[in-house]
């Protein structure tokens, strides 16, 4: 995959993707393929925590591609959570493409488990 990175890991609390590099046109295929298998692994009311922390700047068709992700595993009744630097460019793109206004939004993998934490125990 040309310029990026995905890898995935299934732990005790959510499915957590990490994604870097820069996603742009050339990378879409491979990276989308890669994120169907998550999709495809993930069991209802799975909890997916996609860290872009380390995405330089996605293209528009990374973004596009990111809205169909969370889009795919929203149809498989998983529940998508984005770990991505606020002030940073990546946060402005998905923000214009409307992907961080669907899903929760974290400044680490940390805060989104404090978060789905707080949410299986009812606090």
């Amino acid at each position: 995959m040309r310029g990026v990175e995905v890898s995935w890991a299934l732990t005790g609390w959510a499915v957590v993707v990490r994604v870097a590099g820069e996603v742009g046109a050339v990378d879409v295929a491979a990276v989308d393929a890669e994120l169907r298998a998550v999709c495809a692994a993930c069991e209802p009311g799975a909890v997916v925590v996609l860290d872009l922390l380390d995405v330089a700047l996605p293209s528009a068709h990374g973004a596009r591609l990111i809205n169909r992700f969370v889009a795919g595993c929203a149809r498989g009744r998983a529940r998508v959570c984005l770990v991505v630097d606020t002030g940073g460019a990546a946060y402005r793109v998905l923000r214009v493409a409307g992907v961080s206004e669907r899903v929760p939004v974290f400044a680490g993998v940390r805060e989104a488990r404090a978060a789905v934490d707080r949410v299986v125990s009812g606090r």
